[in-house]
């Protein structure tokens, strides 16, 4: 290993701390540069021998203020405001120390060119405004206290060289600690883009255990992680896969969990879709809900549920025959049950883990509702149904007793939208034998369109012809799985015609 290897690594500081340092070594220099022209005056006999106090003043100045400022931040007293204070005094101090020097021109400018260019860097211009007011106080203070004659000394060559000697000292000095400010500012930044990468990469982590609304609301300040709750009229939903314990014991583990996952994450994505909050998964039982932490009124939040589950009953066709060419037979159905009702809403726990969920009788009755379902049914209650009548078809299935609830409840089937009724259906889905077919119209993109037709009309024509046809085209929206091995003869004609419907259809109502 190299030496530098070695080198133990040098504490981090604040930049608001190493600038404070980088000032404070330049406010020493600056008086240091006065004291030694100072000196360098009274050793060419210049000024008097009791001058040598000024010298002495000059140096003891800084560091008295140094001192004073070290021993205000031991007691936890804040010490940025003395910065505009120290600024003008600092001007004071050097205008005594041009009337010492009797005001020399050259000596006098290198002291004032010191003192006002850090004012104007520091300070800007009202600044610098006040430091030659406070220079000009400082200067007359001395000329009234110190008797210090008012005339202007001729220096000799070699002191005027001494003070220009000690203004590039100065200017390179000030050029060097700005240098290593900037340089500590470039590492300050370059940590915070590392700190934020990390943060962002964290909250990202951080937002699959949280439903997008509520990571959303906690980063961005609207909602605060405390233990709070609220009564609120939500629309509450609940899904499982009907005999999944069973299927669960037949498939492998890692067909299970492929065909699992691809189950949560493709009902994930409708859910979002329509707005609503994902409150968790319980193995493949899904619940939702709509109405917080975002709410577009009671009825539309109700409609966009049942939309939702609409959708989900017509994916999971699709689903099927995904699920059924990679060898996964058992024909999988989900349960839906929704429910519309005041609960309490909010953060439930400690305040070292808590869950955002709801809780209420009107949260078990959707439970209850999911479980009295058959397989491909979605059974919404009384209020919801009083919500949605309008834009759902929905059949009345009468009344049902469910566990924990003394009177029988009135419950009806959602079937569809009534906006996609008739001759607007959105979905087309057949499934037989050597042929799958899914089709979602609102989701076919404008750009797929010409290959969804290409790939109809192909699978059309080879089907006409008798040819050896297998095809397999999947995008968003749509779905066709053909093998003509298995397609029985009789149904040849039937599926070219169903294919040709499936095209008009695109043709009509998908637009470019």
């Amino acid at each position: 290993m190299t030496a530098s290897k070695h080198r133990p690594r040098r504490p981090y500081l604040d930049p608001r701390e190493r600038a404070r340092r980088l000032s404070n070594s330049i406010r020493l220099l600056a008086f240091a540069v006065a004291a030694g022209i100072l000196l360098a005056g009274i050793g060419l006999s210049l000024f008097p021998q009791t001058y040598l106090l000024g010298v002495a003043g000059l140096l003891a100045y800084p560091l008295l203020v140094q001192t004073l400022l070290v021993m205000a931040e031991r007691r936890d007293r804040r010490t940025e405001r003395a910065a505009p204070v120290l600024m003008q005094l600092d001007a004071a101090v050097i205008g005594v120390a041009c009337a010492l020097l009797h005001f020399a021109v050259i000596p006098s400018l290198v002291l004032l060119i010191i003192v006002h260019a850090n004012s104007v860097s520091h300070g800007g211009l009202r600044a610098w405004l006040l430091n030659l007011l406070s220079t000009a106080v400082g200067a007359g203070l001395a000329l009234w206290l110190l008797r210090v004659p008012l005339q202007v000394t001729t220096v000799p060559l070699p002191l005027s060289v001494l003070s220009l000697v000690g203004l590039g000292l100065h200017v390179g000095a000030s050029s060097f600690f700005a240098n290593r400010q900037t340089r500590y500012l470039q590492q300050t930044q370059e940590r915070v883009r590392e700190q934020q990468r990390q943060a962002v990469e964290l909250s990202r982590k951080l937002a699959k255990y949280l439903p997008p609304q509520v990571w959303g609301s906690l980063f961005s300040g609207q909602r605060d992680a405390k233990l709070e709750t609220r009564r609120k009229r939500l629309t509450i939903f609940f899904s499982d896969i009907r005999g999944f314990s069973t299927v669960s014991e037949e498939l492998p583990l890692d067909t299970l969990t492929r065909m699992l996952n691809t189950y949560l994450s493709e009902m994930t994505r409708i859910a979002l879709r329509y707005g609503g909050t994902i409150d968790k998964f319980i193995g493949d039982a899904v619940m939702v809900f709509f109405g917080d932490p975002k709410s577009a009124g009671a009825q539309e939040d109700a409609f966009r549920c049942v939309a939702m589950a609409v959708e989900m009953q017509e994916y999971m066709r699709f689903l099927r025959l995904r699920w059924r060419r990679e060898g996964i037979d058992q024909k999988l159905e989900i349960r839906i049950g929704i429910n519309t009702g005041f609960v309490t809403v909010g953060n439930f726990g400690t305040d070292s883990r808590m869950d955002y969920t709801i809780l209420g009788t009107d949260v078990n009755l959707a439970s209850r509702l999911e479980s009295a379902c058959r397989p491909g049914q979605v059974l919404i209650s009384e209020s919801t149904y009083g919500l949605v009548k309008d834009r759902v078809r929905c059949r009345s299935v009468g009344e049902i007793q469910v566990k924990g609830f003394h009177r029988p409840i009135t419950v009806y089937e959602a079937h569809e939208l009534k906006r996609n009724a008739g001759s607007k259906r959105r979905f087309v889905t057949l499934d037989s034998p050597g042929l799958g077919l899914h089709v979602d119209l609102e989701r076919i993109h404008n750009y797929d369109k010409k290959a969804i037709l290409k790939a109809l009309a192909r699978c059309a024509t080879e089907l006409k012809k008798a040819e050896p046809a297998a095809v397999e085209y999947e995008t968003e929206g749509f779905a066709l799985y053909m093998d003509d091995k298995r397609l029985r003869e009789r149904d040849r004609e039937k599926v070219v015609e169903m294919l040709g419907q499936a095209a008009r259809q695109i043709q009509d109502r998908v637009r470019m």
